[in-house]
C-alpha cells in the first residue's frame, strides 16, 4: 500500500506543469510607465574629469526631473564643483566658473544662481531668468529621458543580464545632444562607454559613461559620469523662484564690448518612446 500510494505522487508530480518563469522586465517599456504628470525621480551625479590622464576635478550634481504632461521634463538641480589641478593645469585657459551652482529649468525659462553671478546681482536679487538654454554638468553624459535615447544604449549592449547591461556606442548614434554636443548628419563623434544597472522592476538605478575627446588645445580630456536614479514615481512639484527675487537675463551690467553668445532658444525635453 505504501509502494502504491509513493507511485502516485511521484507520478503527480511529474504530471503538474511547473510554473513560467516571467519574462524580464523591458527597461524601455518601464521608463515610458514612469513618464506620469506629477511624479518624478532625483538623479544623483560625480563626474570626474582628466586631461592627457592627469585628474583635473568632480563635479557633484543633484537633480530633480519632473515629468509633465505631453512628457515635458522639468528639472530643479544644484551643484559643486572641485577642480585643484585644473588651474594649475590650464593656467589662463581655466575659466573661474563653469555651471550655476543652482539651475531650475521649465517648460519657457531657465532660472540660475550662485557662483560668479552673485556680484553681478542688484540687491534683493538671488536668481537670473534667461529663455536660452543652460548648461548644467548633466549635459556632459546621456540623457536617458530624451526620446529614443535608452532604446539606442540597448542596442549596442555587448552583454546583458536581468539586472544589468553594458556595451559601447558612438556619440552621433545618441538621440539629443550627447554630453552637450549636438551631432550633425555624417559626424561619427566620440566612442562611449556605458553600463546600466536596473532593479528587480526594470528601472534603472544606475549609468556610467565614460568619453575621451581632443580638445582644441590639444589635451585628452577624459569625462567619467556616474548617475544614480533614486526615488522613482516620487511626487514632484518643480517652481519658478519667487517673481520679486529674479531679473532677467537681458538687464544684467555687461562690462564695455562684451560680445554676448547668441543661443540656442530653450526647448522642453518630451520622455522618448
Amino acid at each position: 500500500m505504501k509502494r502504491a500510494t509513493a507511485g502516485l505522487v511521484v507520478s503527480l508530480v511529474l504530471l503538474t506543469p511547473l510554473p513560467a518563469h516571467a519574462a524580464a522586465p523591458d527597461p524601455v517599456q518601464v521608463l515610458r510607465a514612469q513618464v506620469v504628470p506629477g511624479r518624478g525621480v532625483t538623479v544623483s551625479m560625480v563626474t570626474r574629469m582628466s586631461a592627457d590622464g592627469r585628474h583635473l576635478g568632480t563635479v557633484r550634481t543633484e537633480r530633480v526631473t519632473g515629468f509633465r504632461k505631453g512628457g515635458s521634463v522639468e528639472t530643479d538641480e544644484s551643484t559643486t564643483v572641485h577642480f585643484p589641478a585644473a588651474a594649475e593645469l590650464l593656467g589662463e585657459d581655466f575659466p573661474d566658473f563653469l555651471f550655476p551652482t543652482l539651475l531650475i529649468r521649465l517648460k519657457d525659462a531657465n532660472y540660475t544662481s550662485g557662483g560668479s553671478l552673485i556680484p553681478e546681482l542688484p540687491l534683493g536679487k538671488k536668481w537670473v531668468r534667461s529663455r536660452w538654454f543652460e548648461s548644467s554638468p548633466m549635459d556632459s553624459t546621456v540623457d536617458l529621458f530624451e526620446p529614443g535615447a535608452l532604446k539606442a544604449l540597448l542596442a549596442t549592449a555587448s552583454s546583458t543580464g536581468p539586472r544589468s547591461a553594458k556595451g559601447t556606442i558612438y556619440s552621433s548614434k545618441i538621440p539629443g545632444r550627447p554630453f552637450g554636443t549636438p551631432m550633425t548628419r555624417g559626424e561619427k563623434g566620440e566612442k562611449v562607454a556605458w553600463a546600466l544597472r536596473f532593479d528587480d522592476r526594470g528601472r534603472v538605478t544606475r549609468l556610467t559613461t565614460r568619453v575621451f575627446r581632443r580638445t582644441n588645445d590639444g589635451y585628452v580630456l577624459g569625462l567619467g559620469s556616474d548617475l544614480r536614479f533614486t526615488g522613482w514615481g516620487s511626487r514632484v512639484t518643480i517652481e519658478a523662484p519667487p517673481e520679486e527675487s529674479v531679473i532677467e537675463a537681458e538687464d544684467l551690467p555687461q562690462e564695455p564690448g562684451l560680445l554676448v553668445e547668441e543661443k540656442e532658444p530653450v526647448e522642453a525635453s518630451p520622455q522618448g518612446r
